[in-house]
């Protein structure tokens, strides 16, 4: 059984506390099921309220998140298909919205790709070198006018100082 409260002030427009944050988290004695965690957060400045609900196999290989946040809430399913690859689809609970998640760790960096089968194909190549690294940001609509698709590459060189 684990709990822990969160809050951050500021005196910011007379204003003390920005946002309250608690979360609780236990094991459970079940072969498929091993933990469950709730973050209740509160956000004064927006006045918002959001609900995160985190289940854990019993394996930790997959985590079913609730994610009720105020505007765009949903549920995903995180997998860990091996050491490098992890598959998540989320699902939106405002309008069902499906979108589809999968990264791969690699020995230098990761290569994210997300994947709304509405709009467009995202790619992100991380590739960490010395003293920085490159991202490669890749985006290729899958709607469009009668001609061919145009995608969008963009490289980025991210220093460390």
């Amino acid at each position: 059984t684990h709990t822990h409260t969160h809050t951050h002030t500021s005196t910011k427009h007379n204003q003390v506390l920005q946002f309250v944050r608690g979360s609780y988290k236990f094991n459970l004695p079940f072969s498929t099921v091993g933990s469950l965690a709730i973050t209740p957060t509160y956000d004064r400045q927006r006045e918002e309220p959001s609900c995160h609900v985190v289940g854990k196999s019993a394996s930790g290989r997959t985590a079913a998140m609730l994610d009720l946040n105020w505007y765009t809430p949903t549920l995903s399913v995180l997998h860990a298909l091996d050491e490098r690859n992890t598959i998540s689809p989320e699902i939106s609970l405002n309008n069902a919205k499906i979108m589809y998640n999968w990264e791969v760790a690699l020995n230098s960096g990761s290569i994210k790709t997300r994947v709304d089968p509405t709009s467009a194909i995202e790619v992100v190549w991380t590739d960490q070198t010395e003293g920085g690294k490159w991202v490669t940001d890749f985006r290729l609509p899958l709607t469009g006018g009668p001609g061919p698709l145009a995608g969008d590459i963009r490289v980025r060189r991210q220093f460390a100082f």
